[in-house]
C-alpha cells in the first residue's frame, strides 16, 4: 500500500505527464489489495499540488467572460491551469469479503497485471478529442477507486464548464466518436448519467448549450437518439450571448430549444423524432426567454433569399401540420411572444416578405389539415379564380394587426412591397372604395374651408397704430363676419391640437417615426400651436401675435399638400418633396451652414471699419449694423452672412465693401467660398435630389399604397365606430374552425 501511495505522490508532484507503475511494484499492489486492515489507518491521502511550469505553453485563445472577447466553443489548444490537489479516497468499510461489491474479479486481476493509470481533465479531454477508447479503459476503475464522477469540477473546463462529453461531441470523426457511448456507459455505472448527459456550458457566451444541442447542430441523428435514450433534456435552453440577437456581435439565434435548432437548421427527421419519441417528447409550443416558439424562430431566421425562403416555408408548413396532428386543439399560429406578436405579425414587423406572403396565401389541400389554410379557393375557370382569405391578425379591428404594424413601423423593411401582397392589396382598395375615400374627401373640403377662413380673417385683421390689441369691436356687418371667421379658425386650431395630442399619446412614435412617417401630423400640430399662441398673444396685448399668425397661415397652406395623397400622381409628387426636404436638403443645410459661418467669421475678422468719428455713446450694434456715410457697415456677422448668401445664389458682388487691408486675402476667401458652395454644394444637392426622384419614381405605386394605408388607418381611427362596424359585417366571414 505504501508503494501505491508513494507512487501516487510522485504523480502529484510531476508536471502531470502520463506515467505507469513498473512491474516491480506489482507484488506490492497485490499485497495491498489483499490486506484491507491496513486501509483502516489511512482513509484518504492527499496528493501534493502540481508545480506550476512558468515555461508552459499558453493557450492561443482567451477564455470568454463578460469583460473579454468571445472565445471559441472548442479548440485544440488548451490553457494550462494550476489544478487543485487531487484527493484519493477509499471506502472506510472496505473488507476482504466485500471487495467484489466495488471491483469485479476481472478488474482486480487486471489491476494486478496492468499498471494503474492516473486520470485528470487533460488526459480525458485528449483521449475523447482523438476518439481513443483504449486510453479510457481504466477510467471506470479509477473513478470507482477514488469515488469520483465525470461531473466533478476537476473534470470540467474551469472557464466554460465544458465536460468530456461536450468535448467529444465537438470532435466527431466521420460523424462519430467511439468514446461517447463509453462515456455514457461509465456515467451510468457511476450513477450520474442524467447529470452527465445534461451538463451544459456555464460561461456567458455559450451558457445552457448541452450535448443534445451540439448533436443537432452536427446533424447527427444517431447521437440525437443516443442522447435522448439516455435522458437528455429536450427542453434545455442555450441562452448564452452567442445564441441571442445582439447587434454587432457574432452569433446564431435559433430559439434556444433543441426543437427550434433542428427546425432552423432544416432537419425535419430530427424535428419529428423530438416531437414523437417515446422517451421524452418535446413540447411544440415551448417558448424561449423572449417568448418565441418554433414558428417564431423560423420567421426570425428568414432572410428573404430564394433558397432560405424555400426551406423556411416548407419547414413552417410541416411543423404546423405536425402540431395539428399532435394536439388538434392547439392553435399554434395564434400563440404570441412577449411582445404580443404572432408569427404572422412578427414577419410583418421584421419585413420578412417571403414567409409573410406564404403565411397569408397558405392553402393546404389535405382535407384533414384544410382548416390550417388561410386561403380557400371557391372556384376557378381558366386563369380566373375566386378565393376567400382569413383576415385574422390582418385587419385593424384587432390589436397589433398587420395593417397597423406596416403603417406605423417606420423601421420595418420591405413594407412597400408587403402592401402589394394579396389579400392586403385588395383589402386596402376595398376599404378605400367603400368608405375611406368619402371621409377623406370630406376632410379635404373641411380643411380647405378652414384655411380660407383663416386667410380672410388674417387679411382683414384690424390695423390701428394708435391702439394695442385686443382692439375694440365695431358693430358692423364686416366686423361680425371677421369675428365669426376668427372663432371658426380658432376652433379648427383646437381640433388639430387635440388630434395631434391624441396621436402622440396613442402611438408614442420615436424620433425616426416622426421624421419618416409622421411629419404631416407634426406639421398640423405645429400649425395649431402657432395659431393658438397667436390668440394668446393677441389677448395679452402683444403685437407679436401677427408674426405667429402669419407663420401659422403659411404652414397651413403648405399642409394642403397632405390632401394631394388622395390622387396617385399628385400624391407621389408630395412624397418626393417631403423626402427631398427631410433627406437631401437637411444634409445640405448642415454642411452649408458650416461653410457660411466659417467664411463669415473670417471675412468679419478681416474687415476694418473706421469708427473713430462716431459718438462714444452709440452702441456697438448701432455702429455695426446702421449706415455710415450712406453705406452699410459689414463689420457685423449678420450683414456679412447675408452678403455671402447672395454669392450662394449667384447674386454676390466681390466688391461689396472696401474696408479691408489685405485685398488678396479677401478675394481668395470669397473665391473659395463660391467654389465650395455655389459650384460644389449646390450642384451636389441637385444631383442628390435627382437620385431621390428616380428612386421614388421606380417605387411610385408601392409608396402611394403605403401612404394610402396610412390614411386608411388614420381615417378608421377618427371615423365613426358605426361605419367600421357595418364594413366588418359586409366583408368579414368566419372561416375554418
Amino acid at each position: 500500500m505504501s508503494s501505491i501511495l508513494g507512487k501516487m505522490k510522485k504523480f502529484g508532484s510531476s508536471d502531470l505527464e502520463e506515467s505507469e507503475v513498473t512491474d516491480e511494484h506489482t507484488d506490492g499492489e497485490d499485497s495491498a489489495l489483499e490486506t484491507p486492515d491496513s486501509l483502516q489507518g489511512s482513509l484518504s491521502t492527499k496528493v501534493q499540488p502540481p508545480k506550476s511550469n512558468i515555461f508552459a505553453r499558453r493557450g492561443r485563445f482567451v477564455m470568454g467572460d463578460s469583460d473579454k472577447d468571445m472565445a471559441p466553443m472548442d479548440s485544440f489548444y488548451q490553457m494550462d491551469h494550476l489544478m487543485a490537489p487531487s484527493v484519493i479516497k477509499f471506502h472506510a468499510n472496505l473488507e476482504r469479503g466485500k471487495l467484489h461489491k466495488l471491483l469485479s474479479t476481472d478488474s482486480i486481476t487486471g489491476c494486478s497485471e496492468k499498471a494503474f493509470k492516473f486520470y485528470d481533465r487533460r488526459r480525458i479531454f485528449d483521449a475523447v478529442a482523438q476518439g481513443n477508447t483504449r486510453d479510457l479503459d481504466d477510467l471506470l476503475l479509477y473513478l470507482n477507486r477514488t469515488l469520483k464522477h465525470l461531473t466533478d469540477d476537476e473534470f470540467k473546463e474551469p472557464e466554460t464548464g465544458k465536460t468530456c462529453l461536450l468535448k467529444a461531441m465537438l470532435n466527431l470523426h466521420d460523424g462519430k466518436n467511439d468514446t461517447i457511448p463509453l462515456l455514457l456507459d461509465i456515467a451510468k455505472k457511476t450513477g450520474t448519467l442524467k447529470e452527465f448527459v445534461n451538463a451544459e456550458y456555464t460561461d456567458n457566451y455559450y451558457k445552457g448549450q448541452t450535448a443534445l444541442h451540439i448533436a443537432i447542430e452536427r446533424r447527427n441523428m444517431y447521437l440525437v437518439k443516443l442522447l435522448v435514450q439516455n435522458g437528455a433534456d429536450v427542453h434545455a435552453r442555450a441562452c448564452g450571448e452567442f445564441f441571442r440577437k445582439i447587434k454587432g456581435k457574432p452569433g446564431f439565434y435559433f430559439g434556444e430549444l433543441p426543437l427550434s435548432l433542428a427546425a432552423c437548421t432544416n432537419q425535419l427527421c430530427i424535428v419529428k423524432f423530438l416531437l414523437e419519441n417515446p422517451y421524452q417528447a418535446a413540447n411544440i409550443a415551448a417558448e424561449d426567454s423572449m417568448g418565441n416558439m418554433v414558428l417564431h424562430t423560423l420567421v426570425e431566421i428568414a432572410d428573404n433569399t430564394k433558397d432560405n425562403t424555400k426551406f423556411v416555408t416548407k419547414m413552417y408548413n410541416n411543423i404546423l401540420i405536425l402540431g395539428a396532428k399532435i394536439n388538434p386543439i392547439l392553435k399554434l399560429e395564434e400563440l404570441t411572444n412577449k411582445k404580443g406578436l404572432t408569427p404572422l405579425t412578427l414577419a410583418a414587423k421584421t419585413g420578412k416578405i417571403g414567409i409573410f406572403a406564404y403565411i397569408l396565401r397558405r392553402e393546404i389541400k389535405d382535407p384533414e389539415c384544410r382548416h390550417l389554410s388561410r386561403k380557400f379557393t371557391e372556384w376557378a375557370y381558366g386563369p380566373v379564380h375566386s378565393s376567400l382569405y382569413d383576415l385574422s391578425c390582418i385587419d385593424t379591428c384587432e390589436k397589433n394587426s398587420v395593417l397597423e404594424i406596416i403603417a406605423y413601423s417606420s423601421e420595418t423593411p420591405n413594407r412597400h412591397e408587403m402592401l402589394l401582397v394579396e389579400p392586403l392589396n385588395r383589402l386596402l382598395q376595398d376599404k378605400w372604395d367603400r368608405f375611406v375615400k368619402h371621409l377623406f374627401y370630406f376632410n379635404f373640403f373641411v380643411y380647405t374651408m378652414h384655411i380660407n377662413i383663416l386667410t380672410a380673417a388674417a387679411y382683414y385683421r384690424p390695423v390701428d397704430k394708435k391702439e394695442k390689441p385686443p382692439f375694440t369691436f365695431g358693430h358692423s356687418t364686416g366686423e361680425y363676419f371677421r369675428v365669426t371667421g376668427e372663432i371658426l379658425s380658432v376652433l379648427g386650431g383646437l381640433y388639430f391640437f387635440f388630434r395631434g395630442i391624441q396621436y402622440f399619446v396613442q402611438r408614442r412614435p420615436s424620433l425616426k417615426t416622426l421624421i419618416v412617417d409622421s411629419y404631416s401630423e407634426v406639421l398640423f400640430f405645429v400649425h395649431s400651436l402657432l395659431l393658438l399662441s397667436s390668440v394668446v398673444l393677441y389677448f395679452c396685448g402683444q403685437e407679436l401675435y401677427v408674426a405667429s399668425m402669419v407663420f401659422s397661415l403659411a404652414l397651413g397652406w403648405a399642409n394642403m399638400l397632405y390632401y394631394t395623397r388622395g390622387f396617385q400622381q399628385m400624391g407621389i409628387y408630395s412624397v418626393m418633396i417631403a423626402k427631398m426636404i427631410l433627406r437631401d436638403l437637411c444634409r445640405f443645410m448642415f454642411v452649408y451652414l458650416v461653410f457660411l459661418l466659417g467664411f463669415s467669421t473670417a471675412v468679419v475678422t478681416l474687415i476694418e471699419d473706421d469708427n473713430e468719428g462716431q459718438d462714444a455713446n452709440i452702441s456697438e450694434y448701432t455702429r455695426c449694423c446702421h449706415t455710415k456715410r450712406g453705406r452699410t457697415s459689414y463689420n457685423s456677422l449678420y450683414y456679412t452672412c447675408l452678403e455671402l448668401f447672395k454669392f450662394t445664389i449667384g447674386m454676390g458682388d466681390l466688391e461689396f465693401t472696401e474696408n479691408y487691408r489685405f485685398k488678396s486675402v479677401f478675394v481668395i476667401l470669397l473665391v473659395l467660398y463660391v467654389i465650395l458652395t455655389y459650384i460644389l454644394l449646390l450642384n451636389m444637392l441637385i444631383a442628390l435630389m435627382g437620385e431621390t426622384v428616380s428612386k421614388i419614381a421606380q417605387e411610385s405605386k408601392s409608396i402611394w399604397k403605403l401612404q394610402a394605408e396610412f390614411r386608411i388607418c388614420m381615417t378608421e381611427t377618427a371615423a365613426s365606430q358605426w361605419s367600421a362596424f357595418f364594413y366588418l359585417l359586409e366583408s368579414h366571414h368566419n372561416l375554418g374552425y
